[in-house]
């Protein structure tokens, strides 16, 4: 699996730094993660993302690295099929800095509420996550979430 670029943000946009001794540490965090998730391992991927989350500084929800390290973490559930917890972390995602508008946050949350049943939010998010990138952003999904997007199921 390929790293996940989470960063939808405006480089105009000047956001808050973390401190050097931090960021140095959330980067080796996710680097060890990452490595995880690229070479089929998401259980690993877990504990180092959670230890990097742990490091923000409060409100942690205001950093950038809030946001796609949440992803991240919600992307190993998602390739654990625990969609409870993915379905957490990529609300999470969403609540930092340029969460709400990412497409692929959106993609993921509606997957995820789509596995756990919950057809109304789920198609909700798919919705949103079609109308900013199109079907191009399904291409590489399961073709049940785009099919169910199009369909008129309308079951809870």
């Amino acid at each position: 699996m390929a790293e996940v670029d989470f960063d939808d943000s405006d480089d105009n946009e000047e956001e808050a730094e973390l401190p050097d001794d931090i960021y140095e540490k959330v980067m080796a965090l996710s680097e060890l993660a990452n490595d995880a998730l690229e070479n089929g391992r998401p259980a690993a991927a877990v504990a180092p993302l959670q230890q990097a989350l742990d490091l923000l500084p409060a409100p942690q929800h205001d950093w950038g690295a809030w946001t796609w390290l949440n992803g991240s973490l919600g992307e190993a559930y998602f390739d654990l099929a625990d969609f409870k917890m993915a379905r957490i972390s990529f609300l999470d995602a969403m609540s930092g800095p340029d969460g709400i508008a990412n497409p692929y946050l959106l993609l993921r949350t509606g997957q995820s509420l789509f596995e756990l049943g919950e057809r109304v939010q789920s198609r909700h998010m798919l919705t949103q996550a079609h109308m900013l990138e199109g079907a191009e952003l399904f291409s590489e999904e399961d073709p049940k979430y785009l099919a169910f997007l199009l369909s008129d199921d309308q079951s809870p």
